[in-house]
């Protein structure tokens, strides 16, 4: 159909802008020296300009899902390490806490992988051989992780929105943005396995596009200098306090390991 068609020209136009978009911040965060303060969001951004100009290279061959399933492997590994390196920075004021958010992203990816497998029909027949399972199992992996870490950013932006006390205008820029980047490809990777390949794909690139243009607008040079307001007491005794009571909670699960690991 005629409409059919105008829909893929547009994902494919707002793909080839995102991975232009994607080039530009890597510039900008170069240019500003905010490279160092978010390696692994750098990291991130040129590795998804990287995988979409080989992908677009390599459109309608025979090797591009190959080739996918590497730089997929390799993408979700860092996307993971810039989602913890946002936390790591919220954490900074919280001692202890930072264990416990890794333990409960670990739970949170673990738990999305076990949903994910539950709700896809597992075909494990022989038909296309070990790289038909390798491309299944990718898919499935890719929505996990992304609905983990949606789901943990989405709690950890809870928390520290009532407990945090000030950061950079930089960290919390681009924590909301992280955010709607790391939901919008969640739901976008559930609608794609639903076959709602249309509206996955558009959800996909027109959300990616909007935050790079955030991300670009947003973070300066002058944003990363902490704004010097006043904690609440209150607030702050209760956010120590709830610090820890999770860091309590952690520890209950070390203790019988402890228990047998001295018999």
């Amino acid at each position: 159909m005629y409409w059919k068609q105008e829909i893929i020209l547009i994902i494919l136009w707002l793909w080839r802008i995102s991975t232009g978009l994607q080039v530009v911040l890597c510039i900008r965060l170069a240019a500003n020296g905010l490279w160092r303060s978010y390696p692994y969001f750098f990291a991130y951004i040129a590795a998804l300009a990287t995988e979409s100009t080989i992908l677009m290279l390599l459109d309608h061959s025979k090797v591009l899902y190959k080739v996918w399933v590497v730089t997929r492997a390799i993408l979700l590994a860092v996307e993971t390490a810039a989602v913890l390196e946002i936390f790591n920075r919220w954490s900074d004021s919280f001692h202890g806490i930072g264990k416990f958010g890794k333990q409960l992203l670990l739970v949170l990816l673990v738990i999305a992988t076990g949903l994910c497998l539950s709700t896809v029909p597992i075909n494990w027949s022989t038909r296309g051989g070990v790289f038909a399972i390798a491309v299944f199992l990718m898919f499935v992996v890719n929505r996990a992780v992304h609905a983990g870490l949606a789901t943990f950013l989405i709690l950890m932006l809870g928390f520290y929105s009532k407990f945090g006390g000030p950061v950079a205008r930089n960290l919390k820029r681009h924590t909301w943005a992280m955010t709607a980047f790391v939901v919008a490809n969640a739901l976008s990777y559930f609608l794609l396995a639903s076959k709602n390949y249309g509206m996955g794909n558009m959800l996909l690139q027109a959300i990616a596009t909007g935050t790079l243009i955030f991300w670009i607008m947003a973070l300066r040079r002058s944003g990363e200098v902490p704004p010097e307001t006043p904690k609440n007491p209150q607030a702050w005794a209760e956010a120590e306090e709830f610090n820890r009571q999770l860091i309590d909670f952690t520890d209950t699960f070390k203790q019988p390991r402890r228990a047998v690991e001295r018999k």
